[in-house]
């Protein structure tokens, strides 16, 4: 297994991507996958919930739009979540000994990897995303997005206000997608993103024309 596949399996093993022909397949992906999810399972612990106040910050930074008016504590309880386990991955895992003992081993994934969660105001659901900032490789996991008939568009809004488009993004099904090379420097440790509903194939004009649905920060692990 070289580094990459086990990369692959942990991504696997969030839900950030689907390889399950392969872990059908391949016993030896198949055992890492099986690992990554031992190693989570201790790491989902209780929930802290961020101050109610940090939505209202977001949206401020925001050029003005239509932000779409969920339930704070489940808005917050999903993005916990999310970030938690994408950071779990990154950062590190738990492994208990039989002493009882838990130490914390790190993984060997670089300090080049980025986490944000992307949540709504209102409504449910939430958007994972891993970044890879040396292969300028974005990984786009919605889960329970409604996107109206739309096409949800990811922005990244750097410190000029000004939203750049990284891409029309699925609304069920993870997916991987390149960050082009003039905008992979702005994707920094709390820049914001942003998703928009646009028409079919994105934005025409280049800058949000819908409802900004969703929001969140880079941070760096």
């Amino acid at each position: 297994m070289t580094d990459d596949d086990d990369l692959q399996a942990a991504e696997h093993a969030l839900g950030l991507t689907d390889a399950s022909a392969r872990e059908a397949s391949d016993p030896a992906f198949a055992a890492a996958v099986d690992a990554w999810r031992a190693r989570l399972d201790p790491l989902l612990g209780p929930e802290r919930a961020p101050p109610p106040q940090l939505w209202d910050r977001i949206v401020a930074r925001l050029p003005a739009n239509d932000v779409a008016p969920a339930d704070p504590a489940r808005r917050w309880r999903l993005a916990t979540f999310a970030a938690s386990a994408a950071a779990a991955i990154l950062l590190g895992v738990v492994i208990a000994r039989p002493d009882g003992t838990v130490p914390v081993t790190q993984a060997a994934v670089p300090a080049h990897m980025m986490v944000a969660s992307l949540t709504p105001k209102e409504g449910s659901g939430v958007v994972s995303i891993t970044y890879d900032k040396s292969a300028g490789r974005m990984v786009v996991n919605p889960v329970g997005m409604d996107a109206r008939g739309k096409a949800p568009e990811l922005w990244v809004i750097p410190a000029d206000g000004k939203p750049r488009s990284l891409g029309v993004v699925p609304e069920k099904a993870a997916a991987t997608m390149m960050v082009r090379p003039e905008h992979r420097a702005m994707l920094a440790k709390g820049v914001m993103l942003a998703l928009s509903l646009e028409p079919a194939g994105g934005s025409p004009t280049g800058q949000p024309t819908g409802p900004v649905v969703m929001t969140g920060i880079m941070s760096a692990v």
